[in-house]
């Protein structure tokens, strides 16, 4: 009998190889304070699947890391093999990959949020490294503080949208089982 590997490119039996590739830290082999890397590693530690994870010093990167991912910085992974380099796709790659049942479920629930979310950390990431401290005073901070509450907004509407759908569905729900129990309250009165 033939042992076939599904689409997705995990095999039900065996759990993937998968090695994460992240910046290391100062000291040039402790892992690095890359919010990209730390956000792949948490992925991968949630959804509870073996991994092995590879600090690269990126003063002394070594020739195989180049051979094998020419011209890309970590966090990185490889799966099976492998390469996959652009964070966003990575994660939704081991979002599709590594599904339920025997995996953890981290996607949203709704789109938008995702997309949202994504916004808010990127901006706010930028915010964060800057290394100037003049930088985060006076009009220039006052800018930048604009620019993450133009950012949250978004959020704020995706949460008053996603209530009120909720709350419609809650009401719809009792309204109709109020409407269930009053017919049957009636039918039953008429037999």
């Amino acid at each position: 009998m033939a042992h076939s590997t599904p689409l997705n490119g995990v095999d039900g039996h065996k759990d993937p190889l998968i090695e994460l590739f992240v910046k290391a830290g100062s000291d040039g082999e402790s892992i690095g304070n890359c919010p990209f890397s730390q956000r792949l590693f948490m992925i991968l530690w949630l959804k509870g699947v073996v991994f092995n994870v590879t600090t690269v010093d990126l003063k002394r990167k070594p020739a195989d890391l180049q051979n094998l991912a020419p011209g890309t910085h970590p966090p990185f992974i490889t799966f099976n093999g492998e390469v996959k380099t652009d964070v966003n796709k990575i994660e939704e790659f081991l979002e599709d990959v590594l599904a339920p049942p025997k995996y953890l479920k981290l996607g949203t629930k709704h789109p938008e949020s995702n997309t949202a979310g994504n916004d808010i950390f990127a901006k706010f990431s930028a915010y964060i490294k800057n290394s100037k401290p003049e930088a985060n005073e006076g009009k220039l901070f006052v800018r930048r503080a604009i620019v993450i509450l133009r950012v949250l907004l978004p959020i704020q509407e995706i949460i008053h949208s996603v209530i009120k759908k909720e709350l419609q569905m809650l009401v719809y729900t009792k309204v109709r089982i109020i409407m269930q129990e009053s017919v049957k309250q009636h039918l039953w009165r008429k037999w």
